[in-house]
């Protein structure tokens, strides 16, 4: 399970001489898991996915998004549905909105790019500008491995200027802005296939209506997940030689 005595007992089977020579470990933003890391693996360093930085920068912005749109519920449906109509352009990083390719569009009379939608709804409320380009510009900086940068903006950002959404987002991430950094430095470290393999394995619980059997589960997540290596070799046909 996940609590912390479990992970505790369970790493603490294992020597404090092999539990030093772990370099790194790769873990989501909650932080109790970091003091925990800090006990078990004294020579670790702390590195968190850049998935779940991402994640919690995509969730303030689309909820900031939504607490915009509420407002025009009742006073301007049309603007309401424009909001929730081009959700998905909001969440597109800004450098591939197209900005030349005219044509007509739901809910507009006239004739719009993706980058004039943009505009348009980000127009209506300076926080919300605020919000969506501070996101994406954090964002921006996170993929380039840009570390002072992206500290420089994460560190010059007035929380008065955004959504209030935001607001807990980047007092996070500057708390772990010293893990944050070990995650440019280690770009080639993520928790990726691992999230593949967890996703994989609630949807067979799902979809199979549970499992009574825990041995018929843990067959069927190794088999499906090849997580298995195979003890009987192909045999390789030669062809014939007249």
């Amino acid at each position: 399970d996940r609590k912390l005595k479990s992970l505790k007992d369970h790493f603490y089977r294992y020597s404090l001489k092999l539990r030093q020579k772990v370099k790194t470990v790769t873990i989501d933003m909650y932080e109790p898991y970091m003091s925990l890391i800090k006990q078990l693996f004294p020579n670790a360093k702390i590195i968190i996915d850049r998935f779940h930085i991402v994640q919690s920068l995509n969730r303030a912005l689309n909820m900031s998004r939504v607490h915009v749109m509420n407002c025009y519920r009742t006073s301007n449906r049309p603007l309401y549905n424009k909001y929730k109509s081009y959700w998905k352009l909001f969440l597109k990083p800004f450098e591939t909105l197209e900005a030349f390719n005219y044509h007509k569009v739901h809910l507009f009379k006239e004739w719009k790019t993706e980058k004039g939608i943009i505009n348009y709804l980000l127009g209506v409320d300076v926080e919300l500008f605020n919000t969506y380009h501070y996101v994406h510009e954090l964002r921006r900086l996170l993929k380039e491995n840009q570390i002072e940068k992206f500290n420089d903006k994460l560190f010059s950002i007035h929380l008065s200027d955004v959504c209030p959404k935001l607001r807990p987002v980047i007092r996070t991430l500057r708390r772990l802005s010293a893990f944050i950094e070990n995650t440019m430095t280690y770009s080639n470290l993520t928790n990726g296939p691992l999230e593949g393999i967890n996703n994989k394995i609630k949807l067979i619980k799902r979809v199979s209506f549970g499992y009574r059997n825990y041995d018929n589960l843990r067959n069927r997540i190794i088999i499906t997940s090849r997580l298995f290596a195979s003890t009987t070799k192909k045999e390789i046909k030669q062809p014939k030689v007249a």
